[in-house]
């Protein structure tokens, strides 16, 4: 009898245990049921380029044939579900070069571990006196996390071991829960790791060139949010950024409501306080008053990205300001970081190296 209530304990044990991943799963499969009943017009079992709403078709079509199957839209939803972590591994199914090498060191603000991927290039090794430039790569999502942006690591080691451009330290940083944001109702404040723990940990633990003119900063979406956010708020730092595909609209909207994010795009009711005047508008004034020197800035983006409009607005306001900075703008490519890399990878890299 005791051992009947034992195991019928254990039982319990397991179903609580497992409950969060049985509603993650109930989600992923509601969401590829209704994304198929909206988008599947001619109900044929996939959805077609022209059937997609504008933005993300290529993410999702990982095989590349213009259609996107149901087991493809669950793989990317399920890539998108993880629950928030600081520490994370790699997705086994990306085949990476072994110059990426994973990392983690101790915040000592939050006291806990905290995950990083570097890109290392070979003569790191073959050359112990020699010092590297370094570009932190700031992911997109929310939350993300250091492994979502790593398959990029295969386009650095191709285009720096074929071409001549000079090697670099790429990291890949882990953001926070709400993504390159410092947030007290989450307690996660992943601004203040990446700019005053994980940058000088970098520098002491790898042999990195620390001055601002060899430090480049590199993200997309969220990232390319947070990498222009940060080039204003702390222009001492970077020498370079490079910020891609980020919703310029979203910027303009925080502005507007007085530092509070609310994404009218999806069904989320999160609604989080970022800080009033922390938008990318309001610091680009803020850094244009202050007189300091303003980091070498590149906008880029696919010409197809649902982004990019607002890319183009924000990119004639900065011009307004007598704010400096490139467009790199690529026909045939939409809300996909890797895309671009494959077709102007070698443009975003020498970017850094050649400012």
């Amino acid at each position: 009898m005791r051992l009947g209530w034992i195991l019928l304990s254990i039982f319990f044990l397991v179903v609580i245990v497992q409950s969060k991943n049985i509603l993650t799963f109930i989600g992923i499969e509601l969401g590829v049921y209704f994304s198929f009943q909206e988008q599947d017009k001619n109900s044929n079992g996939t959805i077609e380029r022209e059937e997609w709403a504008k933005g993300i078709f290529s993410l999702v079509d990982s095989n590349r044939n213009n259609l996107i199957s149901k087991s493809e839209l669950r793989e990317f939803i399920k890539g998108y579900s993880r629950e928030f972590s600081w520490v994370n591994e790699v997705n086994e199914k990306f085949d990476l070069p072994a110059q990426l090498k994973k990392g983690t060191f101790t915040s000592s603000s939050m006291n806990l571990p905290v995950g990083y991927y570097i890109y290392i290039p070979d003569i790191y090794f073959e050359d112990p006196n020699r010092r590297f430039r370094s570009v932190y790569y700031l992911h997109g999502g929310r939350p993300g996390n250091e492994a979502r942006s790593v398959y990029i690591s295969n386009f650095l080691e191709d285009i720096i071991s074929n071409t001549s451009i000079e090697p670099a330290l790429y990291i890949f940083v882990n953001g926070g829960e709400l993504s390159h944001y410092n947030s007290k109702e989450k307690n996660s404040f992943g601004e203040d790791i990446f700019i005053n723990e994980l940058i000088p940990y970098i520098d002491k633990k790898y042999r990195t060139i620390s001055t601002r003119n060899a430090r480049g900063l590199e993200g997309f979406s969220q990232g390319g949010r947070g990498a222009t956010r940060y080039m204003f708020k702390y222009p001492e730092l970077f020498g370079t950024v490079a910020a891609g595909g980020a919703s310029y609209m979203m910027e303009k909207l925080i502005q507007e409501n007085n530092g509070i994010e609310d994404d009218p795009r999806d069904n989320d009711e999160a609604i989080y306080y970022v800080g009033e005047g922390n938008d990318a508008w309001s610091l680009a004034k803020i850094h244009m008053d202050s007189g300091k020197r303003t980091p070498k800035l590149l906008l880029w983006s696919g010409r197809e990205d649902m982004n990019f409009k607002s890319i183009e607005e924000y990119s004639s306001y900065l011009e307004k300001f007598s704010i400096g900075h490139d467009f790199l703008a690529i026909e045939g490519i939409d809300h996909n970081p890797f895309l671009f890399y494959e077709k102007a990878g070698e443009r975003l890299i020498r970017f850094h190296q050649e400012n």
